[in-house]
């Protein structure tokens, strides 16, 4: 347990990046996804049992509410990690058959459910060119 350090009155608490770092581990956050919902979303049961089937999902994973349209979605693959992250936006379709629009996100330790995010996914792809003489 750390001791809380009084800052302007506040009990605070600060962790260096390594400590979140094995946190994150421990908490098996290394391969956890945001996913937000902008326009509604399914019952919080519904979300655990569609995206992984309509997301494709190969291993298991953890979904759980963090705000009223954030979901943490916590992977046991990288393989799963990478596929979720790999697309733009989803449209979960529900049992009630409204197609809902949920985007992607990478989780860090800085994610805060009322901001939009300052970070964006790219996939970069290299190609090596090789030149032969005769």
């Amino acid at each position: 347990m750390k001791k809380p350090n009084l800052i302007g009155g506040i009990p605070t608490i600060s962790w260096s990046a390594s400590e979140i770092q094995r946190m994150n581990i421990l908490e098996n956050l290394q391969y956890a996804v945001v996913g937000k919902f902008s326009y509604g979303a399914p019952d919080i049961n519904e979300i655990r049992d569609l995206i992984p089937k309509q997301c494709g999902l190969l291993g298991s994973c953890q979904i759980g509410l963090l705000r009223n349209r954030h979901v943490l979605i916590r992977c046991d693959l990288m393989e799963d990690y990478i596929k979720i992250l790999s697309k733009n936006s989803y449209y979960i379709i529900a049992k009630d058959g409204y197609a809902y629009q949920m985007r992607p996100f990478i989780y860090d330790a800085n994610f805060k459910a009322g901001e939009e995010t300052t970070k964006a996914t790219i996939w970069i792809h290299s190609l090596i060119c090789c030149q032969h003489s005769l």
